[in-house]
């Protein structure tokens, strides 16, 4: 319901009017208007109370945002606002743990991260893709699989320094088909 809660915005309805069709019942401050009034007025009526009885936007605590992580959360928030979408404050805090976490408290890797979810039109965020081309120091497949042949090599070397060269260990016929 739209309702005229100051003294202030009863005067600015009577402006709008410029008569005196307009009284206010005591019970519960609502509006009755006794005369016809153009469909102009009552519009402009109407959008003056809509404006003054709009909820107040929270501000986020950017405090809680290290110096060096403010750029790729200001780019998100500034995102966000652009899609008309906005944190609370528990959700931004949320946000802003998934982000360090996933970055590492890395801004490079932040900022990787925020402008994938952009490019990508992403409502939330999501760890960095893996290609050859951005890693920002992160290791690749490519680069697992190397790692682990090397370890499976190493291990293999300290098998045989342990057991010696026993290269043979069934006796017997050489030719025999295992």
């Amino acid at each position: 319901m739209l309702q005229a809660k100051t003294k202030e915005q009863k005067a600015r309805i009577k402006e709008i009017f410029g008569s005196t069709s307009i009284w206010y019942n005591d019970y519960d401050d609502g509006i009755n208007i006794d005369d016809w009034v153009s469909f102009d007025k009552l519009a402009e009526l109407i959008d003056y109370l809509r404006s003054v009885n709009k909820p107040k936007k929270t501000q986020l605590d950017l405090s809680i945002v290290a110096h060096q992580m403010l750029e790729p959360v200001e780019m998100w928030l500034a995102y966000k606002k652009e899609k008309a979408q906005s944190y609370k404050p528990t959700g931004f805090k949320t946000f802003y743990k998934k982000l360090c976490e996933l970055s590492g408290n890395n801004p490079q890797v932040a900022m990787a991260i925020i402008e994938q979810s952009m490019q990508n039109n992403y409502a939330g965020i999501f760890p960095l893709r893996n290609n050859n081309n951005n890693n920002y120091g992160r290791e690749t497949i490519t680069d697992k699989i190397r790692r682990t042949v090397e370890e499976a090599n190493m291990f293999s070397e300290q098998l045989r320094s342990r057991i010696g060269e026993q290269a043979d260990v069934c006796s017997g016929d050489t030719d025999e088909a295992w």
